[in-house]
């Protein structure tokens, strides 16, 4: 889960804000391969009675799933085959990743200016 990283925002200038607010805006490129998702790496049992993994022997894999969570427990799972869906999957979620921790710092200022009585959009700003 994502946590948002706190700003010190109440001792900057507004100045410095707006340009700090201007150059994440200007900066401000969605990535065509982001993911909302979390992926997961499982070690399995498998069908086999008589497999050592059943016992105390090692399990199978390691197997890595692409998990998407909806409203009301509805989920979606994707097992991902080969190293290239991993690395993939991988750079999506380091995109998004860059997306929110962005859409979540203009938000803060645009919190920290609300909180001043500033304007936070329009041509000024």
């Amino acid at each position: 889960m994502y946590m948002s990283r706190i700003n010190q925002y109440k001792h900057t200038s507004t100045l410095a804000l707006r340009q700090r607010k201007a150059h994440l805006v200007r900066s401000f490129k969605l990535a065509p391969d982001l993911i909302h998702a979390s992926l997961v790496e499982r070690l399995l049992k498998c069908g086999k009675a008589q497999c050592a993994c059943h016992a105390q022997g090692p399990k199978h894999g390691p197997f890595f799933y692409l998990n998407r969570c909806f409203a009301k427990g509805h989920f979606q799972s994707l097992l991902l085959k080969s190293e290239a869906q991993i690395a993939q999957a991988r750079q999506g979620l380091q995109a998004f990743a860059h997306a929110q921790e962005m859409l979540d710092e203009i938000s803060q200022i645009n919190y920290e200016l609300l909180r001043r009585g500033e304007p936070t959009g329009g041509p000024e700003a």
